[in-house]
């Protein structure tokens, strides 16, 4: 398959189709990693280093571990800031997120409260945000990618764009969508896809994070909040849903993609049945 000339000014004029993001490949943190910097942990925690400081300052956060005389985050500190994120998001005010937090710690003890928070709010994927030019991604998908690909994938958040470089959130993604369109299949329509089954894995984490409430935590819910005793087995519980959540997904994929293929196979077959090509007609008459 011949491919064409991608045109020259595509990179510039991608810069300037979407909103920049404050990053350098130095500052770049790794999710999966325990200990952050505070460029760091801004960027795993899609916040800046600004409000970290006034987080700390208004003591909703943890100072952090020093080493000389840099400070050392770790997922504690990312799972609170995420905690605080969506707080903020419903309506509550830093002074009242400090008066929750310190009402939890007070009356449950501070290691349970971080045990539970780290064990809901760490990340999910042992993936790692990667840095790329990009000139690299209009390699990867020449004139499929489109102004229009473009916007569906930033506000997909598959990356975010800084100057010529791209901050790529999950990179096995983008590797699988180039080897799809490598087939001639459109980008755009591949976004589509992606767009639909987030909503349809948000409906099912839901639903397995309402499992968990219901059977573990309801028998709790006249006291509000369990026994501090029972946080570190409930800590364990989530853990050990994080795999368990991830092989039942991937086993539902697989049988859907099993009917879905079965049933395409069967529709050919069908309308192979009842029109043959010209050349099977020709030698059976």
């Amino acid at each position: 398959m011949k491919s064409r000339k991608f045109p020259e000014n595509t990179i510039n004029s991608m810069a300037q189709l979407l909103p920049q993001s404050d990053f350098s490949d130095d500052a770049l943190g790794t999710e999966h990693q325990r200990d952050y910097s505070v460029e760091e942990l801004a960027l795993a925690a899609n916040t800046t280093v600004r409000n970290i400081r006034a987080y700390q300052d208004r003591g909703v956060l943890p100072p952090p571990a020093l080493q000389g005389r840099k400070g050392i985050y770790n997922n504690f500190h990312l799972s609170r800031l995420r905690l605080i994120a969506n707080l903020l998001d419903r309506g509550y005010t830093l002074s009242s997120i400090r008066e929750l937090i310190s009402a939890l710690e007070e009356g449950i003890g501070l290691s349970e409260v971080l045990g539970i928070e780290s064990a809901l709010n760490s990340p999910w994927t042992n993936e790692a945000p990667t840095t790329i030019a990009m000139t690299e991604l209009v390699k990867m998908f020449g004139t499929k990618l489109t102004p229009t690909a473009i916007k569906m994938a930033h506000d997909l958040g598959l990356f975010s764009i800084s100057g010529t470089h791209l901050r790529v959130s999950s990179m096995n993604t983008l590797k699988v969508a180039e080897e799809l369109c490598a087939t001639d299949i459109p980008l755009d329509e591949l976004l589509d896809i992606l767009r639909m089954m987030r909503g349809n894995v948000q409906r099912v984490a839901n639903e397995f994070v309402k499992l968990v409430s219901h059977h573990v935590l309801e028998p709790y819910a006249e006291q509000k909040i369990p026994p501090p005793e029972e946080l570190p087995k409930i800590a364990e519980l989530v853990w050990k849903l994080r795999p368990l959540a991830q092989k039942v997904v991937d086993a539902e994929l697989g049988r859907a993609m099993e009917i879905a293929a079965s049933q395409f196979l069967a529709d050919t077959l069908e309308s192979i049945i009842e029109d043959p090509p010209k050349d099977t007609r020709q030698k059976n008459s």
